[in-house]
């Protein structure tokens, strides 16, 4: 239909209107050309503030924990800092480093289960994070149990493989596989920490054995 006033057919401006998709406004659209609507910025809000209370619920048992007890027993805070850092790295193979440092073999102990139970508690919840947020590895996360479950000595006995997991491959290993797997988290943890704290027992016992035949020599 023709429109004298403005010189247009307004049927065809109608029709290109509904065409035209309209631009809403969008959070970081200033600074990034993939936009985030307002919703999807409402939901993430949620998934970070979960990924960073399982970050502050390892850190509190990676660090605060073990600086906390060598303050109220009185260790060396650069010995306790030196420990927790070679644990991080070469897990309970930094066991002898304790003893070496001048530190009690209790409380070196006490801060290899802290790192190791830090760490692996934070795993697990980030695993889980991304099993929510992903429906690509929802769906991964459902055949891998499937498969689990039509392999009985796997579903039967293959929660307890996680011992050799942690003496071989550590404590980093444990909470993806379990996780892939799909085992049960209170008891993937209660295997994988047992067999952590029985290696890293057995290795400082060693550690102090040799020290204490040094200096007999």
């Amino acid at each position: 239909m023709w429109n004298p006033a403005h010189g247009y057919k307004t049927g065809i401006i109608h029709h290109l209107s509904r065409a035209i998709p309209v631009r809403e406004d969008t959070c970081l659209s200033l600074f990034n050309n993939t936009s985030m609507t307002t919703m999807e910025c409402g939901t993430l809000l949620p998934y970070l503030r979960y990924l960073c209370g399982a970050i502050t619920k390892g850190m509190v048992l990676v660090v605060v924990l073990p600086l906390a007890a060598a303050i109220i027993f009185a260790q060396l805070l650069s010995a306790t800092i030196a420990l927790i850092t070679s644990t991080l790295v070469i897990e309970y193979g930094a066991a002898p480093v304790g003893p070496g440092l001048g530190l009690p073999p209790v409380f070196v102990l006490f801060v290899l289960v802290c790192v190791a139970l830090g760490v692996t508690l934070s795993l697990f919840d980030i695993f889980d994070l991304l099993g929510e947020q992903s429906k690509r590895v929802a769906r991964f996360l459902e055949k891998s149990a499937e498969r689990a479950k039509d392999t009985p000595v796997l579903t039967k006995y293959g929660i307890y493989g996680l011992v050799p997991c942690v003496l071989t491959l550590g404590f980093y290993v444990c909470p993806p596989v379990s996780w892939v797997l799909g085992w049960r988290r209170d008891l993937s943890i209660l295997i994988s920490m047992a067999g952590y704290i029985a290696i890293s027992t057995v290795t400082i016992h060693a550690t102090m054995g040799i020290f204490l035949v040094s200096h007999v020599n």
